[in-house]
């Protein structure tokens, strides 16, 4: 078993700090449990099994804290080029 990363999802995410969120708002209640409850396409398709933050948060992650820092730090510099690469048009 993995250690659970302290992030929140919308740090994870790097959410628009002006958008209205859920998950802000209820920030000990697991993000994919929120969206569970919006019964919308989350649940619907199923989707947050495969999102980054359940892969970093969830009950059976089996990262390590070297492994998911480095899947963060790759993160960021995929956003990064495709912010610059949005800038240049």
């Amino acid at each position: 078993m993995g250690e659970k990363c302290t992030l929140h999802c919308w740090e994870i995410m790097n959410c628009d700090e002006s958008k209205k969120c859920p998950a802000k708002a209820s920030p000990q209640t697991p993000c994919w449990e929120i969206a569970a409850e919006m019964n919308d396409y989350r649940e619907i398709l199923r989707i947050c099994t495969d999102c980054i933050v359940h892969l970093l948060k969830g009950d059976n992650t089996v990262l390590s804290i070297k492994e998911i820092q480095s899947l963060m730090d790759h993160k960021k510099n995929c956003v990064q080029a495709r912010d610059e690469r949005l800038a240049s048009y």
